[in-house]
């Protein structure tokens, strides 16, 4: 851990939608910390609320409105606005304990890149795009340079923007820090896009296959990281007992894996009692069929290259944890 420098600025960045009832809270931990942050930037992202008016009222608080473009824009928009030397991100919908900001610069080293409070450690590119790890956004820290260098966001709605933004700065020297953990409270609601899996699986599938593009990596090995955020998803699906869409990213995978899954989750749709134990059976699995040896052809540099196929061998599972 290294000494961070007292004259460190930070900039918190919201980007918000119709969240006139959740920003006051959000706003409210930001100016509670124990470490001040220099200013808040919330983008109202084309809301039919009272958002943009409510973060107004609000000391050190900025606020710019934009049409409707997605997260990743609005993200974008504040980053470029923002004046310190870190961002903080921080969704509308979830709050920052007192001391996150303290802890979180006091990790701040010359490379690094990106201090977040997940329980991932190390993060490099391969075990984010092998589905090992991942960032949650309300507890990242980026320095506005690492931003800069990456060009910032995915700006389409059509991909996950956090994701993809951590795998491109993946692929640069700057290094993923893991601070203490547990250092935010997520709320997600239901308009929230981690509040949605079949949308969220629908733009992850895109940013996989736009990352892989980017590293030539071979079209198989896309493929198999697709099949496993899918069935990542129909899982969550299925628990949530939305069958017809579990049944639909089921259908996608390659037949020969997924057709157990597919008849199991119909069946489940039927007798309802089935679901925790057809979950469980899910997760039990995907060790094994997930887990190959890659071929290694991609233009990955040669570090990176060997992070990544270390990382093919094991389990394609993401937790679902935010601390």
């Amino acid at each position: 851990m290294g000494a961070r420098s007292s004259k460190s600025s930070v900039s918190a960045v919201m980007p918000a939608y119709n969240a006139e009832l959740t920003i006051p809270d959000a706003i409210q931990s930001v100016l509670a910390q124990t470490y001040e942050i220099a200013e808040i930037i919330v983008v109202d992202d084309g809301s039919s609320d009272r958002t943009a008016d409510v973060a107004a009222g609000f000391p050190r608080t900025r606020v710019i409105r934009q049409p409707n473009g997605g997260c990743g824009a609005a993200r974008n928009t504040a980053v470029q606005a923002a004046s310190g030397e870190w961002i903080a991100l921080l969704d509308s919908d979830d709050i920052w304990l007192p001391r996150k900001t303290e802890i979180q610069l006091g990790y701040a080293t010359s490379d690094a890149g990106v201090i977040h409070c997940n329980r991932f450690d190390p993060i490099h590119f391969g075990n984010l795009w092998h589905r090992q790890a991942h960032v949650t956004p309300s507890g990242a820290l980026i320095r506005k340079q690492v931003l800069l260098d990456v060009g910032g966001f995915e700006d389409s709605p059509a991909v996950i923007d956090d994701i993809t933004c951590w795998l491109k700065i993946a692929l640069t020297d700057w290094r993923f820090v893991q601070s203490e953990t547990d250092l935010i409270q997520y709320r997600p609601t239901e308009q929230s896009l981690s509040a949605n899996d079949f949308k969220m699986a629908r733009r992850e599938l895109a940013g996989i296959d736009m990352v892989g593009k980017r590293v030539n990596c071979q079209p198989e090995e896309i493929e198999r990281v697709r099949q496993a955020s899918r069935i990542e998803y129909a899982k969550n699906l299925i628990a949530g007992q939305r069958w017809d869409e579990a049944a639909q990213l089921l259908q996608e995978c390659i037949p020969g894996l997924a057709s157990r899954w597919l008849s199991l989750a119909r069946l489940g749709k039927v007798n309802r009692l089935a679901r925790t134990n057809l979950v469980r059976w899910l997760h039990s699995v995907d060790g094994g069929y997930a887990s190959h040896v890659c071929s290694g052809e991609c233009s990955l540099p040669e570090v990176q290259r060997k992070q990544c196929m270390e990382s093919c061998r094991k389990p394609y599972f993401r937790p679902r944890e935010v601390g």
